[in-house]
């Protein structure tokens, strides 16, 4: 039997490490399906198969997963032996990825049962077994000659066999063991803030030999649509599990096969779409077999409910927006982390294994019910499935698609389906977030635009274009670097304020797929001119979808400008994990007193949204009145600084 691997989530901490640094990570189980625990407490959940019965409970752990590029890693040296006992925060192994040398920090107590890969080990891929846990120093011995996935001791009494039609045996979800070895390429996370994407094109097919740098598929992400490259990976398409206009795919789903040698291509030829998805869960057969809409057997008698793991009532921020995002209730999800907790990870697995919302609640009365005996062979279950397949898939496309649909609710009016860009989703769930949990202050200044106007009109007469904009960008940042307090975030982790680096002013840019804010990286070291150039690059970059992620990832503060418009004011919603964001208005005429006289006046109104626990009333109008000196006093907005 195949053990399931494991993938270990990056949440950790900088430290000592390569070239003289070492980095630190801390690493929390992603699932259940992740991280496996056998004995007799997880045969209630169905974990233990009848090739662990003559072993002591123990825990798997495989190899992580220490970057979004990462596929497999090298045992650089193991920092632990059989026998020695653990703590969350020992160090495991010094892991060797494709980024750099890692310590990999131990999240759990127990004792070392068994090393299954040694020192120097190259190429593990990501989810293989390398160590085994125990949680009592005398189950060690258990394991002296243990091998993942070995059949019972021989002086184990067998296990009394089971009857079941022989076309149960060949269900999908059960026959990864059939197939020659492969490796599953799974979702990529190519955003900080990406929980799941689109496949918009693949750019290889079935027998298509790949290698490092091949590009594998164009995703949408909450940002833009990215090139996935194949990092470390070479070999052959094996099979496509994920079809071209699939949307919503969780980060980590697996999408397709690589197998090393051609001749191993023939066997996932004719894969039906049931076995594929069954595939793509790995030896997760009851949920695979769920997915693919196959009925395991029912048993004769009463079904006893699992016990059901409590969640605690802390959440993280991300594990929050992620349920809040997808309307899971934290009930519907199986917690993982420590005493309890809901990880990010685990709202990602329930999301990738078809949880729906309220299912948890709907699962109590049903378990009490006694379970049908099954009315058609196995068989017949399997037969049915394809079509159950391609109706949900066929669903799921007339659902993406606009069309004009039926009479809605008791209006009678007609409506249309408009699809949602995955951008159009993300920023909805991001800035709800946003509303309900940031605690925002508004303050409105105006500016006058008088020495602005004479500024570009001098610039126009020498050839070069600037626009209010820019000036305006470039204000904020001389305005930040005056009022460093202000250039900071709530780490919401830390319970804490921390400061940003550098000053990289994000600019709210609207395109045909929704919003988004490339940045201009140390805009209070940079002059006007390159200013300008650089926000136009990055416009017409945004608007054409070429954004790269590094030109779209950060900021410190974010600057949206609705002036053209013809609005004079209004209030912007603050972009996480930012602290500030500045709305501006449109510049209007208004007659003030000069000089006892009345004159008539060109000036902005802008209103700055901030977050409470960064900024108080002080500090935020410390900044709103560095910004109006600088545009109203425009000509230090020209030349560069020494940063």
């Amino acid at each position: 039997m195949q053990l399931p691997g494991v993938l270990l989530g990056v949440v950790g901490s900088l430290g000592r490490g390569v070239f003289g640094q070492r980095l630190h990570y801390a690493f929390a189980c992603s699932a259940k399906s992740q991280l496996q625990r056998h004995g007799a407490a997880a045969q209630s959940c169905g974990v233990l198969s009848r090739c662990f019965s003559g072993v002591p409970a123990h825990t798997i752990v495989g190899m992580p997963a220490l970057s979004p590029t990462m596929s497999q890693g090298n045992i650089a040296k193991w920092h632990v032996k059989p026998g020695q006992e653990v703590s969350p925060g020992s160090v495991l192994a010094d892991i060797e990825t494709d980024k750099a040398t890692l310590a990999f920090e131990n999240q759990d107590e127990g004792f070392v049962a068994k090393l299954l890969v040694p020192d120097g080990a190259r190429d593990i891929p990501i989810g293989q077994p390398v160590l085994v846990l125990v949680e009592d120093a005398s189950s060690v011995a258990a394991f002296a000659n243990f091998t993942p996935g070995q059949s019972a001791p021989a002086d184990a009494a067998p296990a009394a066999p089971v009857e079941q039609p022989p076309a149960a045996t060949a269900a999908p979800a059960l026959m990864e063991h059939a197939y020659p070895p492969h490796t599953r390429l799974t979702m990529p996370s190519l955003s900080p803030t990406m929980d799941r994407g689109n496949i918009v094109a693949w750019k290889v097919s079935p027998g298509a030999a790949i290698k490092a740098g091949d590009v594998l598929a164009d995703i949408e992400t909450d940002k833009a649509t990215l090139a996935y490259e194949a990092v470390a990976e070479e070999g052959y398409v094996a099979a496509l599990l994920v079809p071209e206009g699939t949307r919503d795919v969780a980060v980590g789903t697996p999408l397709a096969l690589l197998v090393e040698a051609p001749e191993h291509l023939a066997a996932f030829a004719r894969l039906t779409p049931e076995q594929a998805h069954a595939l793509a869960l790995g030896p997760q057969s009851g949920q695979a077999a769920a997915a693919a809409g196959i009925t395991p057997p029912a048993s004769q008698g009463p079904a006893e409910a699992a016990p059901r793991v409590v969640a605690s009532e802390r959440l993280g921020p991300a594990a929050r927006l992620l349920l809040e995002s997808s309307g899971l209730k934290p009930e519907d999800v199986t917690p993982t982390g420590p005493n309890n907790i809901i990880t990010k990870a685990d709202v990602l697995a329930a999301i990738a294994g078809g949880v729906k919302p309220g299912s948890a609640a709907a699962a109590k009365p049903a378990a009490t019910k006694p379970v049908a005996a099954a009315t058609a062979p196995a068989a017949a279950t399997l037969k049915a499935a394809a079509p159950v397949a391609a109706a949900t898939a066929a669903a799921q496309h007339s659902a993406g698609s606009a069309g004009p649909s039926g009479s809605g609710g008791s209006g009678g009016g007609s409506y249309t389906d408009t699809p949602n860009s995955q951008i159009r989703r993300i920023i909805a769930a991001r800035l709800l977030d946003s509303k309900r949990n940031t605690p925002s202050l508004y303050m409105r200044a105006d500016a006058c635009l008088d020495a602005v106007a004479d500024l570009r009109a001098s610039l126009a007469a020498r050839g070069t274009k600037v626009s209010v904009n820019d000036c305006v960008l470039r204000a904020v940042a001389l305005a930040l670097r005056d009022v460093p307090a202000a250039n900071v975030h709530w780490d919401e982790a830390a319970g804490d304020v921390r400061a940003f680096g550098g000053v990289d002013i994000s600019v709210a840019v609207a395109t045909e797929r929704g919003l988004i804010t490339p940045i201009v990286r140390a805009a209070d070291v940079k002059g006007l001119l390159a200013v300008s150039r650089e926000v136009r690059a990055l416009a017409l970059k945004a608007k054409d979808n070429k954004l790269k992620p590094e030109e779209f990832t950060g900021g410190s503060f974010t600057v949206s400008n609705l002036g053209m418009y013809g609005l004079t004011h209004f209030s912007a919603i603050i972009n996480p994990p930012q602290a500030a964001i500045l709305a501006v208005g449109g510049a209007t005429e208004r007659v003030v007193l000069v000089g006892g006289q009345p004159a008539v006046r060109s000036a902005m109104s802008v209103t700055l949204s901030a977050d409470g626990r960064v900024y108080d009333g002080e500090l935020a109008g410390a900044v709103l009145a560095a910004f109006r000196r600088h545009m109203e006093q425009p000509y230090e907005l020209l030349g560069a600084t020494s940063s």
